[in-house]
C-alpha cells in the first residue's frame, strides 16, 4: 500500500512516508520525519503539522490517528495513539499505544503519555509519566489555538520557494501541488 496525499500538502524532501499513510489537505510534514504505516494505518488530519524528526508508527490493528489542525512537535514519537483536533504534542514527547490526547490539549516538552493514558480536552499534561497538571489558559492556550496556523503560513512559504527553486524530486513536487 502506498501513502495517500491530500491537496496542497508540503512534504519535506527528507521526510519518509511508507505504507498506509493518509495525509489530509494542507498538512505539512517536515524534514527527517518518518511515518511508517506498515502494520495498520496512520492518518494525519487536514491542516496538521508533523515537525522535524518525528517518528509515527502503528501496531497490528492499532492505527495512529491525528486529528485536524494538530501540531506534533520536533522529535516526538507516536505509536498506536489518538491525537484529537487542535491538540499540541510538545517537542520530544512520546505517546504510547492506546493513549489519547484530547481536543485542544497539550503535552509539555519531553512528556511520556503511557499506554492507555488519556488527557482530557483543553488540559496540559507533563512529566514521565505524563499527568494532567491544569486547564490550559493564557499564552499556552493561545499557542495550541494558533500553532497550526503558524505552520500553515510556513507550509505555503516552503511550497512557493521550493517550487521556484525547481526541486528535482518529481514525487515530492506532485505531492506538494496536490496532484499526487
Amino acid at each position: 500500500m502506498r501513502p495517500t496525499i491530500g491537496r496542497d500538502v508540503f512534504i519535506a524532501p527528507t521526510a519518509v512516508l511508507i505504507g498506509d499513510v493518509r495525509v489530509g489537505d494542507r498538512a505539512n510534514i517536515w524534514f527527517g520525519a518518518v511515518l511508517r504505516g506498515d502494520f495498520s494505518y496512520i492518518e494525519v488530519g487536514e491542516g496538521s503539522s508533523i515537525q522535524d524528526n518525528t517518528v509515527i508508527h502503528c501496531a497490528g490493528d492499532l492505527p495512529t490517528v491525528i486529528g485536524r489542525d494538530v501540531t506534533v512537535g520536533h522529535g516526538s514519537i507516536l505509536e498506536g495513539c489518538v491525537v484529537e483536533d487542535g491538540a499540541l504534542v510538545g517537542m520530544g514527547s512520546i505517546l504510547c499505544q492506546r493513549s489519547r490526547l484530547g481536543a485542544g490539549a497539550m503535552t509539555a516538552a519531553g512528556s511520556v503519555l503511557s499506554e492507555r493514558a488519556e488527557v482530557a480536552p483543553g488540559m496540559l499534561a507533563a512529566g514521565v509519566p505524563a499527568r494532567e497538571k491544569k486547564e490550559l489558559s493564557g499564552s499556552a492556550k493561545g499557542w495550541t489555538e494558533h500553532a497550526a496556523a503558524e505552520y500553515q503560513a510556513l507550509r505555503r512559504r516552503y511550497i512557493d520557494n521550493l517550487e521556484e527553486a525547481s526541486a528535482t524530486d518529481a514525487d515530492w513536487r506532485r505531492a506538494a501541488s496536490g496532484s499526487g
